[in-house]
């Protein structure tokens, strides 16, 4: 976990500072606004503001203008790959957007010699740490790994770190924990049987934990709102905002629940059942994080 991160949600979610770096890599030199909310997009300022004084880049953000000239976020985005993002999927996934720009570098007359010259060393730094990466997953024995990672998060869980959001946003989280770190590694490289015994693992611990959270067994059947009403408590909004923003990429009609859990400050999907157990909901979730 970053030590840049002290207070709130990212002083217990790992995925955070992950998530973050691939959004910024995504929101450079694009007109595209990923925001569905505008929760969404103030708890993604407040990180970046985070970031710039942490990493001792407050002057860059002195200057508006400044902060959206290319070479600066490639500046920026170049040590926070190298400071803040740990992950496989962190790197793989800023790597591709990376990949992209400097493809269009080569067929834009805009981009500076400068921003070239930072995309290809960029791309290089990246592809050496994914190929680092490659050798080290052929070396260890991922699912052991995975198993630790899972094991390891469902305690936090059981330990009350998450206990800021709802019963299905604790379930969230801890699936997102899991996504960017071992567990998604192992899921993503082992062999198809293994990662289908890692998948009933997650199954299994996901639906056991949501019945201990609301104090029923697997199969009882309640409303949707007891699953997703969160306890009163210190930071309540900034938790709120955070789930909101690491659920920004659920669609309302391929992860309906998902999309439900987190998106709180819209409507409950058509596909979220309004009844539902802990069965159903932890099987969906997991299913809809990650397959």
């Amino acid at each position: 976990m970053s030590t840049l991160l002290t207070e709130g949600p990212a002083r217990t979610l790992e995925c955070i500072t992950e998530k973050f770096v691939v959004d910024f890599a995504q929101g450079i030199d694009t007109a595209r606004d990923p925001w569905r909310s505008p929760q969404g997009m103030a708890y993604y300022q407040r990180l970046k503001e985070t970031f710039i004084g942490q990493n001792r880049l407050r002057q860059w953000a002195m200057d508006d203008a400044l902060l959206d000239n290319l070479e600066v976020s490639l500046a920026w985005l170049g040590q926070l790959v190298g400071k803040v993002a740990k992950s496989h999927l962190a790197t793989a996934l800023v790597h591709e957007r990376i990949s992209q720009m400097n493809g269009a570098s080569m067929r834009v007359a805009s981009y500076s010699a400068e921003a070239r010259g930072q995309l290809a060393l960029l791309k290089q730094q990246l592809e050496q740490r994914l190929q680092k990466a490659g050798k080290q997953f052929e070396q260890n024995n991922l699912y052991l790994m995975a198993t630790v990672h899972c094991e390891q998060v469902f305690a936090r869980w059981g330990a009350g770190h998450y206990q800021a959001f709802s019963p299905a946003g604790r379930c969230y989280v801890a699936l997102q924990e899991l996504r960017w770190g071992a567990f998604g590694d192992a899921l993503r490289h082992c062999p198809a049987e293994q990662a289908a015994q890692l998948l009933e693992q997650v199954r299994s611990h996901a639906i056991n934990r949501l019945a201990v959270d609301i104090d029923a067994s697997t199969r009882t059947r309640h409303f949707y709102h007891q699953w997703l009403s969160t306890p009163p408590a210190a930071g309540l909004m900034e938790h709120k905002d955070a789930l909101i923003w690491l659920g920004n990429g659920s669609d309302s009609e391929r992860q309906p629940v998902s999309y439900s859990v987190t998106q709180t400050w819209q409507g409950i999907a058509l596909g979220m059942p309004r009844i539902c157990s802990a069965m159903r909901l932890g099987s969906a979730m997991v299913d809809e994080v990650f397959i």
